[in-house]
């Protein structure tokens, strides 16, 4: 009924005297009690004669009376209309109304069953929204968006340039508390503050058990919004039901489209080049750029995994996030620039972004968690080996960060934590992870090379007369034998440097100038450093 009031407010005054906003499936002429179809409550009667009104509001009849400026309403109707139509006039009008917007029902039912996608709805809708629409993943990367309706909106316009919310848009967010009454409140969310849109906007969410999938978002730069505006928004939704239901079921805010593909990469289901490159396309997902891997494990956290997953996947967006068994698996992508070499290994982006790695160094100290990280690669064929990277890294950064491993690692070890709290890659720890897959008998063979009983003489002798030959010689390899920045160090004096190295040559019969025996002690000291852990369970590589 508000559409309808709304469509008759164009050709004259409209009178709403009851408040009931029932749905119609059509319009007939009111010819007396004979004239109505006892079996369709969804028909909506029109008549020019006030004296049938009261009785047909009685029978349970809704009628739009056809007023005249003498007598322009009575108080039995649903509404009353005087303008420039007459009675047939009007019900031709109306009846062009209801064609048409059920047909546009029908196409988007059709789009629908032949599984066009979300834009295409967006695409039918056009005629009827009049305002600007988008619609958003949890990710907040782009959809669909109205293409054939003028925007003005800065940050709408941006999120259809980039195809997602930046980084700067989503602080905004996080700074006027959008993301929590997306996540809990029902129905339709009206903000009209316009401190981050320049328009009011009516934003629906679909919820999830922690958190949301799919959001709309109008953007009222037309039409102010008003009880019609909602119920043509609300056709759409329940058309965009259709896909959420599909795609975003219960517990799973990433999307089980973009879900099973990433897992099936993971687990080896699909290798195939031309596999890869179409579900790629289907997820929206680039098949070459500069990936990472995050690895959680939320087995041992009171957090349910679900709720981690929600916070996991608003704190990374546009990022990728999905449960993994029993943990949150994040696929990043999303580098400001694909040709920066750093690509956040330091943390902090040399393009000035809050790099994923930060905000999920954030995240992760506020659930006492960490993860794993993978080397960066270029191709999602490597996926599959980035998790099992990722998976090994952070075991390592369990270890380390438990207190009594940690208070048996060596110094050297706790030296190579890692820039970022809570965030352990794969890059820094690999030769603990070779070490620990070697096994105790592996570990004890490599205990008994020439080049480890030295360390072990070296430290051992430390120990005893209180002195710090283990760390020089660590030292003074590890900076290539360049007494200056060895000197700098320590700190000592670079005349010392040479004394030092030489009487440890010849204490305990090594040669630092022969390249063999310092790739020796120099691997030596990467398993003496190696962060030793104990057998876990085997568990399925998938």
């Amino acid at each position: 009924m508000n559409i309808i009031a709304h469509e008759l407010k164009a050709h004259g005054t409209v009178v709403r005297t009851q408040t009931s906003d029932q749905a119609f499936a059509d319009v007939r002429l009111y010819l007396g009690v004979e004239s109505i179809n006892p079996d369709r409550s969804d028909l909506l009667y029109l008549t020019d004669d006030a004296s049938q009104v009261p009785q047909g509001s009685r029978g349970g009849i809704n009628l739009i009376y056809i007023g005249t400026p003498e007598r322009p309403s009575v108080s039995g109707a649903s509404c009353s209309f005087v303008g420039d139509m007459d009675l047939f006039e009007a019900l031709t009008f109306l009846q062009d109304v209801f064609l048409a917007y059920s047909e546009w029902e029908e196409a988007m039912d059709a789009s629908c069953l032949a599984n066009e996608g979300i834009q295409r709805l967006l695409d039918l809708s056009e005629p009827f929204l009049a305002n600007n629409t988008v619609v958003v993943d949890p990710a907040l990367k782009l959809l669909a968006h109205t293409t054939g309706i003028e925007c003005d909106d800065p940050i709408t316009v941006e999120l259809i340039n980039h195809g997602y919310h930046t980084e700067e848009n989503i602080r905004k967010f996080k700074l006027n508390k959008r993301f929590a009454p997306w996540a809990t409140q029902n129905g339709f969310i009206v903000n009209d503050t316009r401190r981050i849109c320049k328009y009011t906007t009516i934003v629906y969410s679909f919820k999830t058990r922690d958190s949301f999938s799919i959001i709309l978002i109008m953007m009222c730069n037309h039409i102010d919004p008003a009880p019609y505006l909602f119920d043509i928004f609300s056709i759409l939704i329940r058309r965009v039901a259709h896909y959420v239901e599909r795609e975003y079921p219960e517990g799973k805010p990433s999307g089980s489209s973009v879900d099973s593909f990433l897992r099936d990469l993971i687990e080896g289901h699909i290798n195939t080049h031309a596999t890869i490159m179409e579900r790629c396309e289907f997820a929206g997902i680039p098949y070459e750029a500069q990936f990472c891997l995050f690895h959680i494990d939320s087995s041992s956290n009171s957090a349910p995994t679900p709720r981690l997953l929600a916070d996991v996947a608003r704190e990374v967006a546009p990022a990728k996030a999905l449960i993994v068994k029993q943990a949150v698996v994040v696929l990043c992508f999303n580098c400001a620039n694909s040709s920066c070499p750093k690509h956040c290994r330091d943390g902090a982006c040399p393009q000035g972004c809050n790099s994923v790695s930060n905000r999920l160094s954030s995240l992760l100290a506020r659930y006492g968690m960490v993860c794993g990280r993978s080397s960066t690669f270029t191709t999602l064929d490597q996926a599959r080996g980035a998790y099992l990277q990722a998976r090994a890294a952070e075991r390592i950064g369990v270890g380390l960060s438990d207190s009594e491993n940690a208070a048996h690692a060596s110094r050297a070890a706790l030296r190579r934590r890692p820039q970022l709290p809570g965030i352990f890659p794969f890059d820094l720890y690999y030769f603990d992870h070779l070490i620990n897959v070697s096994g105790d008998e592996g570990i004890e063979l490599l205990h008994m090379t020439n080049a480890y009983r030295t360390l072990k003489r070296i430290a051992e002798q430390d120990e005893r007369m209180n002195t710090d030959n283990y760390e020089f010689l660590f030292h003074y390899l590890a900076n290539e034998r360049r007494a200056s920045v060895v000197a700098e160090k320590l700190p000592m004096h670079r005349n010392n440097v040479k004394y030092r190295i030489d009487r440890i040559e010849k204490t305990f019969g090594i040669d630092t100038s022969d390249a063999e025996t310092r790739r020796d002690l120099t691997f030596a000291y990467a398993i003496d450093n190696a962060i030793i852990m104990p057998a876990a369970p085997q568990r399925d590589a998938r």
